[in-house]
């Protein structure tokens, strides 16, 4: 991965005219970047990886959103946010008993689900707002949407 001078700032203070010229390189996982990325969002997965952990796991590239009626617990932001696996595992598995409550989650290529809870985990496809929701057990959507983040 080449990291652009906007991102990394390396050099801002003890030589700045040197920073435009510079580019990190890295070793990284295709699913943890869409390509689409603001400078914003660059900035933030930029500092979300562990760059000088060449033994880390992969980070998938992940944008989020939710509100659990049980926990009272939402997004703050308009759309999805970036965020990392462990909270969407975490926000799933907690709107269990909050009728309404849903989270969605978006994967690299830009592929949107939406799980809402009515009794029952169910989830759809939502890139179109038109997928049919299916009834889901809680392990199969957690294998689900690690598989879709991992893409």
């Amino acid at each position: 991965m080449a990291i652009a001078p906007q991102v990394h700032r390396f050099y801002r203070a003890e030589k700045p005219e040197l920073t435009e010229h510079v580019r990190l390189m890295y070793p990284a996982y295709a699913c943890e970047f869409s390509g689409e990325e603001s400078v914003d969002e660059a900035v933030t997965r930029y500092r979300m990886l562990g760059l000088t952990d060449l033994d880390r796991a992969p980070v998938p590239f992940l944008r989020m959103r939710f509100a659990n009626t049980r926990t009272r617990g939402r997004s703050t932001n308009k759309g999805r946010g970036l965020t990392d696996p462990q909270r969407l595992l975490g926000e799933l598995r907690a709107i269990e008993g909050g009728a309404g409550s849903f989270v969605e989650f978006e994967n690299r290529h830009g592929t949107v689900w939406r799980v809402e809870w009515h009794g029952a985990w169910y989830l759809a496809e939502w890139t179109t707002q038109n997928g049919a929701p299916r009834e889901i057990g809680i392990e199969e959507l957690i294998q689900f949407a690690v598989a879709r983040l991992h893409e």
